[in-house]
């Protein structure tokens, strides 16, 4: 075999032995843009901390993290962080109805329900801890089917949750802990002003009704906002924030859901009557001890505008006024 024969089977030999890595190569990295999915068009419609209300952009896995990218900017959540991820969907079979719809919720049959966010959406609701134990809850609004995919990433890297997958439905999921302590009941008189210089925020509960995960964070979000803006307290602090522990003069807010009214008590329910229906929710002011210092019990007007959130600003607005009228504050670090 001349000189030229044995320069084509070193180069037959170099082919067969490159076309095996290359093959490789071009799996590895088909198997890499598999994995990066597209990022997903997300409104974040209340919770992250230097986020406006109602910025638009995308939410993405990076690193490990759930990030939101918008204006240029980004946040990120750690799935370690969240101690509840609850869908649309998960809402739905919870409350065995439909978003967009009039749904029945225990104990009271004629007890209904109208949802805050239009059929055609989904949302992604997370309750998550900062650096300083303190108790964050954001909304995501997302297409529909977005959500449940973005859960099971977070549920798989170390989030939880509070409502199983359909199929483990059988599983007991996690109760949330009681945070409220039993309250020493206040003589029945007109209080004097409560001397403060903190509040702490914990999260809305409810004990009749089943709220929503979205509702239930709204509520939390917008009260916050709205005692941070008139409530007349130096610090504003929420659920588990371990820096409330040493304040001095510090009350604590619960506040619990009792029911949505419309005409008598036995017909608990929320319709499309003339847009609007009446919210309550049982409010107590106690120390950091569980001395009860105040309790009302507040109004709000409850509109349906699709995703804005509008259906929790006027509860939020008039717990903030109850504050304010009822708190003199006093200095404090």
């Amino acid at each position: 075999m001349g000189p030229q024969g044995g320069c084509v089977v070193s180069r037959m030999k170099v082919a067969l032995f490159a076309t095996p890595i290359l093959m490789a190569g071009l799996l590895a990295s088909a198997g890499n843009a598999q994995q990066q999915q597209a990022p997903t068009k997300a409104v974040q419609l209340t919770g992250l901390v230097g986020v406006k209300n109602g910025a638009k952009g995308s939410l993405t896995m990076e690193k490990g993290n759930l990030r939101f990218t918008h204006s240029g900017s980004s946040s990120d959540l750690a799935p370690s962080s969240m101690q509840d991820t609850v869908t649309g969907s998960d809402s739905q079979r919870v409350i065995r109805g439909s978003l967009g719809t009039l749904s029945m919720f225990a104990p009271y049959e004629s007890g209904r329900f109208l949802s805050l966010f239009r059929s055609k959406l989904d949302t992604l609701t997370i309750q998550y801890r900062d650096a300083d134990e303190g108790l964050h809850g954001v909304i995501f609004t997302m297409p529909v089917g977005a959500a449940d995919v973005i859960k099971k990433e977070l549920i798989a890297l170390g989030a939880h949750t509070s409502i199983p997958a359909q199929a483990d439905s059988t599983t007991d999921a996690p109760k949330p802990p009681d945070t409220k302590q039993p309250l020493v009941q206040a003589q029945e008189r007109q209080p004097a002003k409560i001397n403060a210089s903190a509040i702490t925020v914990m999260m809305v509960q409810s004990d009749e009704i089943k709220l929503p995960a979205e509702f239930q964070v709204s509520l939390y979000e917008n009260l916050i906002q709205e005692l941070q803006k008139k409530g007349g307290l130096r610090h504003v602090y929420r659920e588990g924030d371990r820096n409330a522990a040493d304040g001095p003069n510090l009350i604590v807010l619960h506040s619990t859901v009792r029911g949505f009214k419309q005409g008598s008590e036995r017909a608990r329910q929320v319709t499309t009557v003339a847009g609007a229906t009446s919210i309550r929710v049982h409010c107590e002011f106690t120390d950091k001890n569980g001395q009860l210092l105040l309790a009302r019990d507040i109004n709000g007007r409850v509109r349906f505008f699709g995703g804005n959130l509008k259906a929790t600003y006027d509860f939020a607005k008039k717990a903030a006024n109850v504050t304010h009228e009822n708190v003199s504050p006093v200095a404090g670090t």
